[in-house]
């Protein structure tokens, strides 16, 4: 039988001290990680919310009467948010609105069916995103 000292038995096993470590910092670590992909799908949804919100301003002006102008946009962000696939449909709204020879398209997402928005570990946003899109419509000459 071995005598150890109690400078071998101080300093010369130091797994004990790197599962302290990492018990320490892990935590910090998870909510990192979580902080970066519950952000990430929140950026990913804005900006998805954003351009379909352009997209239908855009393709609207090629409507003639404010009715068909109204369709338009609202069947190009119903078929932009099928295509993306990132949210349902019914957490997919959009409001269109005319004034002052402008056309406004307002997309909103609501996302709070999300994994990141329905978990309280990490602070995030607001789940229902808001984005705004306008285009000069056209006069015929």
């Amino acid at each position: 039988m071995a005598i150890r000292t109690f400078r071998t038995a101080a300093f010369g096993d130091r797994r004990a001290a790197a599962l302290i470590e990492f018990a320490i910092a892990a935590p910090v670590l998870v909510l990192l990680l979580l902080g970066i992909v519950g952000y990430g799908q929140y950026f990913l949804l804005a900006h998805s919310a954003q351009q379909l919100a352009n997209d239908a301003a855009r393709v609207a002006i090629a409507g003639v009467t404010a009715q068909e102008r109204e369709a338009i946009a609202t069947a190009a962000v119903d078929d932009g948010g099928a295509a993306l696939g990132i949210v349902d449909a019914e957490n997919l709204t959009s409001v269109v609105r005319e004034q002052s020879g402008r056309i406004e398209v307002d997309v909103a997402v609501d996302a709070s069916d999300g994994a990141m928005f329905s978990v309280p570990i990490v602070p995030m946003p607001p789940s229902t995103i808001v984005r705004r899109a306008a285009a000069r419509i056209g006069e015929a000459s």
